[in-house]
């Protein structure tokens, strides 16, 4: 096994522990230890889990998709990575702020480990130089109460 496969093993084997320790504390009615293990996760290990599957730092962006009288929100994985001409974040910094703003909305609809599981299991790849872009969407299945607080 090469080294990156073994680095990219081991990340998702992070995320995979993180997930399980967040869903045994779900069991607990302790809310200040839920807070705490969603706080552990942060923009830094959103970046090592993007980094980590796809192998290059993609930018992520949410999504609305209108089809047929329904709504629906994405979370995608779009082909522009650190280091790019087209990438739209000024620095390494700029981009960690916008993924700790995407941790921090994922938390607070409870659709974190829910995105996380969906990128781990995912074999599709972003792709640029490709008409249209090929991005990768992960679905996050809200309720249309939800939907309505957020698109409105």
């Amino acid at each position: 096994m090469s080294h990156h496969a073994q680095a990219k093993g081991k990340v998702f084997s992070s995320i995979a522990t993180q997930l399980n320790v967040k869903r045994s504390s779900k069991e607990y009615d302790d809310v200040d230890e839920k807070e705490e293990d969603d706080n552990e996760f942060d923009g830094y290990a959103m970046r090592d889990a993007i980094l980590a599957k796809f192998g290059k730092c993609f930018d992520m962006d949410f999504k609305r998709v209108d089809n047929m009288g329904k709504r629906d929100l994405y979370l995608n994985v779009m082909p522009f990575h650190l280091k790019s001409r087209q990438f739209r974040h000024a620095s390494e910094y700029d981009y960690l702020c916008h993924l700790q703003a995407i941790v921090d909305i994922l938390i607070k609809y409870d659709r974190l480990d829910y995105v996380l599981t969906q990128m781990e299991e995912t074999t599709k790849k972003p792709r640029a130089g490709t008409n249209p872009l090929i991005a990768v969407p992960f679905r996050l299945d809200l309720s249309e109460e939800t939907l309505d607080k957020i698109l409105a």
